[in-house]
C-alpha cells in the first residue's frame, strides 16, 4: 500500500481526507471521529479500534447525562469547573452551559475523584535600569517581576483518563502574597473540598461556601438554594453563646448582696425592738414614789423625810 493510497476510517467507514488520518494501534480513524473522544483522553495511538468504539459509545451516553446536568457553582476564569451538588458530579469546560453540544464535556461523578493537588507555576521577567549611555543594564543583584499560574491537578478513576489539569486563573497573577494570589489559593481550597466529597450528599464540610469574588457566584438557574454547610447556621464557637466568664453572671463579691454591716439591720438598742409576732409594745406605768408618814399620816411625794413633821421615811 502506497503512502498516498486512500484510507478509510475504521470507526465510521468514511474516506479519510488528506492530513485527516488519526493512527490507532491497529487501524485508522478520521478527524471527525477523533473530535468525539474525551478532551482528557491522550492514549489514542496505543488504543485499538474496539477500544475507541467503546469510548465513543460511552461518549454518546455522556450526552444524555449532560442534558440533565445543572451546575450550581462555578470556579475558574478561562477553564471552568462546574459543580452540580444535586447530581453529585462536575464538568470541566471553557464553554458556558447551553453551548456544550459540540464539546460534550465529560460528566464526572464526585465519587470518582481520587485526589486534588494545587500546583503553582512560577515565571519571572528581569527588571532593568538605565545605564550611562541610555542602554538597559541589570541591577546588582538582578531584580525580577514574578508571575504565577494556579494549576489544579485532579486525579479521577475513569477508564479513559486518570487526570485533569485545570488552570484556575486567566491571566498571570503578579506577586506572591497579593490579594489575587491569595484569592486563587482560597479558590483552589474550595474546589478541593467540594470535589473531595466521595459522593456524600449535602456537602457539609465548612469549606463549601463559595467566596464572593465574582467567579464563585451561584448561577441563576433555579438551584440557588442555600447549602447546609454550616455558614448559614450560628457558629458554635462561643462568640454567639453567653460567655461563661462571670461577667454575665451576678458577681459574688458582696456588692450585690445585702451588706452585713449592722447599718441595714435593726439596731439592738432597746428602742427599735419589736415584740414577737408583731404585737405592739405596751407602755409600762411609771413606778409611784408617794409614801405616807407613819407619825402624822401625811402623804409625801418622794423624799426621805415627811414634809409635815419631819419624821424619816420608814
Amino acid at each position: 500500500m502506497g503512502l498516498f493510497d486512500k484510507k478509510y476510517c475504521d470507526i465510521c467507514g468514511e474516506k479519510i481526507g488528506l492530513l485527516g488520518n488519526r493512527k490507532l494501534e491497529d487501524g485508522n480513524m478520521c478527524k471527525d471521529c477523533a473530535k468525539k473522544l474525551s478532551p482528557f483522553f491522550s492514549e489514542r495511538r496505543s488504543s485499538t479500534v474496539d477500544e475507541i468504539k467503546q469510548q465513543l459509545a460511552y461518549r454518546e451516553q455522556n450526552k444524555q447525562i449532560l442534558a440533565g446536568f445543572t451546575p450550581m457553582f462555578t470556579f475558574g476564569e478561562d477553564d471552568k469547573i462546574y459543580i452540580d451538588p444535586m447530581k453529585q458530579s462536575f464538568v470541566v469546560s471553557r464553554r458556558n452551559p447551553g453551548s456544550w453540544s459540540d464539546e460534550n464535556p465529560d460528566v464526572i461523578p464526585l465519587s470518582s475523584v481520587m485526589s486534588c493537588n494545587l500546583r503553582i507555576d512560577e515565571d519571572k521577567d528581569e527588571i532593568y535600569t538605565q545605564g550611562k549611555d541610555g542602554e538597559e543594564v541589570s541591577y546588582n543583584p538582578p531584580r525580577y517581576n514574578f508571575y504565577y499560574d494556579f494549576i489544579l491537578e485532579i486525579k479521577v478513576n475513569n477508564p479513559y483518563f486518570d487526570e485533569i489539569e485545570v488552570k484556575l486563573n486567566g491571566s498571570h497573577v503578579e506577586g506572591m502574597g497579593t490579594m489575587e494570589y491569595n484569592r486563587f489559593q482560597q479558590m483552589a481550597m474550595q474546589v478541593t473540598n467540594n470535589l473531595m466529597q466521595n459522593g456524600n450528599a449535602g456537602m457539609n464540610n465548612g469549606f463549601n461556601q463559595l467566596m464572593n469574588n465574582g467567579y464563585n457566584q451561584p448561577m441563576n438557574n433555579g438551584y440557588n438554594q442555600p447549602m447546609n454547610n454550616g455558614y448559614n447556621q450560628p457558629m458554635n464557637n462561643g462568640y454567639n453563646q453567653p460567655m461563661n466568664n462571670g461577667y454575665n453572671q451576678p458577681m459574688n463579691n458582696g456588692y450585690n448582696q445585702p451588706m452585713n454591716s449592722g447599718y441595714n439591720q435593726p439596731m439592738n438598742n432597746g428602742y427599735n425592738q419589736q415584740p414577737a409576732y408583731g404585737q405592739p409594745v405596751q407602755p409600762q406605768a411609771p413606778v409611784s414614789q408617794a409614801w405616807v408618814c407613819p407619825a402624822c399620816n401625811a402623804t409625801n411625794e418622794g423624799g426621805r423625810f415627811c414634809m409635815a413633821c419631819g419624821t424619816p421615811r420608814g
